[in-house]
């Protein structure tokens, strides 16, 4: 099978909380005085390296016996014969997705909140397809909405 590699897709009011955070930690640094700038440079300068991460280094890899999922530092693997059902979802439970339009992977032998991985693709229902034809032991399949 073929590789494919897919962004994250981010929505409009994620992107701007997260840049904005961004913008704003850069103006505290202007504003601090000479003496406190080391504590800046040592706490506030990687959480803005983490946010920028984030933004920029965010996608879902489906390779040839598993999905690959990274979010800046943070990274999961699923093998595809552990994926017990996918489905599209507008859940906002903290995941692996940057969007509210989400993809959510439950795995086999595992509880909802430790089995459960949820990602958002830029075009998810072809990016669904695919994964889809990928997972052999799919249990449900759907596209059902769940709002929580």
């Amino acid at each position: 099978m073929v590789e494919k590699k897919v962004k994250s897709k981010i929505d409009l009011w994620i992107s701007v909380l997260l840049w904005g955070s961004c913008i704003f930690i850069v103006i505290i640094g202007f504003t601090l005085p000479s003496n406190e700038i080391w504590s800046y440079y040592l706490i506030i300068a990687p959480m803005l390296g983490l946010i920028v991460w984030i933004l920029l280094g965010s996608y879902y890899e489906l390779k040839e016996d598993l999905i690959y999922i990274r979010i800046g530092p943070f990274f999961w693997r699923i093998k595809y014969e552990n994926i017990k059902s996918i489905k599209l979802t507008k859940n906002m439970l903290s995941s692996m997705a940057l969007s509210i339009y989400r993809i959510e992977i439950t795995e086999h032998n595992k509880g909802y909140f430790r089995g459960t991985t949820m990602i958002s693709p830029v075009n998810r229902e072809q990016f669904l397809k695919e994964l889809k034809s990928r997972c052999y032991n799919l249990k449900k399949w759907g596209y059902k909405y769940s709002f929580f």
